[in-house]
């Protein structure tokens, strides 16, 4: 049964909530989230009429007060877009980024028909980065680490519903993970400076897992880890892919990779022309 309120009254009253309490990106949230509870896609949205379930309208209601409060809209609906599949997202899980799509466009680049490969996912998160690889190379052997045990979980129940068979998910810490070489690395490290955690938008700073957005130091941690130690998980031909901020640590992690004589690198642009992926390999 229906109620007598209809879908475009229902939305555009949120809009003028959201706006007025100076939500981000609030028409595009909100769109979001009449797709996910309602099944209405935004084309429809604007042109039919519709009315609100009865059954659907308390959710509803409960889904934009969070968006009120800046409760990420996919943590909302669980679920974030990434390369096309559909991840799960609940609460406590690091929403995946568009920007870090970019790393499997730079190993599509690279790598095409060829044999079997190994990879490393460092610190996976939803699985994002390491099950979009493991869908679109059947014959790569990929392994996912993380620490949060949450993020493990949800990355092995991402995994299943993707039906992706070719990875293993592993609660790990790259810290103490015994010696292993692999052909590919990929990582979207906690990159940001304990300091800066204060400046981020409401959203990210209250949402986001502490440990996925920081070192809890300066942000270098991991790249001084990966540059330093590179030997001792990539092979001699291998490549590693990994994400950087545009930040004040961005030059530092430039140097120490110009400073090692024994590795090169190749940086890739996003699509505002900033240094957002760098590819590091051995000197032949």
């Amino acid at each position: 049964m229906h109620s007598n309120y209809l879908v475009i009254d229902f939305f555009n009253k949120q809009l003028v909530d959201l706006k007025n309490n100076n939500i981000d990106e609030y028409r595009q949230k909100s769109e979001m989230l009449i797709e996910s509870i309602l099944g209405i896609e935004k084309s429809e949205l604007y042109i039919n009429n519709h009315f609100i379930p009865n059954n659907h309208l308390e959710c509803l209601e409960q889904s934009f007060s969070l968006l009120l409060k800046d409760v990420p809209v996919q943590h909302i609906i669980g679920k974030t877009y990434f390369y096309e599949n559909a991840f799960f997202t609940p609460p406590g899980i690091f929403i995946p980024r568009p920007e870090t799509e970019l790393i499997i466009d730079c190993v599509q680049n690279d790598f095409d028909k060829i044999p079997d490969k190994t990879v490393l996912d460092i610190g996976c998160g939803s699985g994002c980065i390491g099950i979009t690889l493991a869908s679109l190379y059947k014959n790569f052997h990929v392994k996912g680490i993380d620490i949060s045990k949450q993020a493990i979980d949800i990355a092995t129940k991402n995994a299943q519903h993707l039906k992706i068979s070719n990875i293993e998910i592993t609660k790990q810490d790259i810290f103490e993970m015994p010696a292993k070489k692999f052909d590919i690395i990929v990582s979207n490290p906690p990159y940001l400076g304990i300091e800066e955690i204060s400046q981020l938008d409401p959203s990210v700073k209250n949402h986001d897992p502490l440990k996925a957005l920081s070192d809890e130091k300066d942000g270098l941690k991991f790249y001084q880890y990966f540059i330093n130690n590179l030997s001792s998980i990539l092979k001699k031909d291998g490549s590693m892919y990994f994400e950087i901020p545009k930040s004040k640590i961005t030059n530092q992690i430039i140097d120490m990779i110009h400073n090692n004589s024994n590795i090169d690198s190749i940086f890739f642009k996003d699509l505002e022309g900033n240094n957002r992926v760098i590819k590091v390999f051995f000197k032949k």
